[in-house]
């Protein structure tokens, strides 16, 4: 059973404001990567939504902004922070071990994982 979309769409606003959140202050080098992101996470497909879950649009989210490095610095946190606060935005708060989430967002840039297990993990993580 798929979950009811979050009440607001993800967009390039969203992460630029997420990105000016970092320590540092990283300048967007490449907006490309935002783009890809959020038309990643709203994709639909014959009037369905292609990630039919929030934690399936956040993984989405999460391995796009960490396969698609768009900051001068900071391209992991961001990829984290962005798609923590899009699940927090979405209704849903995570509790996660910090050394875990980086070995989880290390696996992904590595290839290791899919959006079914990184949506798995996510959902793990997720109070309540």
């Amino acid at each position: 059973m798929s979950e009811p979309a979050p009440h607001h769409p993800l967009d390039v606003t969203f992460l630029l404001h997420a990105a000016e959140l970092l320590d540092g202050d990283p300048q967007v080098d490449d907006l490309g990567p935002l783009f890809a992101a959020t038309a990643r996470v709203n994709a639909r497909s014959m009037e369905r939504d292609i990630y039919s879950s929030v934690h399936f649009k956040a993984a989405a989210l999460l391995q796009t902004l960490t396969k698609l490095p768009c900051l001068e610095h900071s391209n992991d946190a961001f990829a984290w922070h962005s798609t923590e606060a899009y699940l927090a935005l979405s209704g849903r708060r995570l509790d996660y071990p910090p050394k875990a989430a980086v070995a989880l967002v290390r696996d992904i840039a590595a290839g290791a994982l899919g959006v079914p297990r990184i949506a798995r993990q996510l959902r793990d993580w997720t109070l309540g």
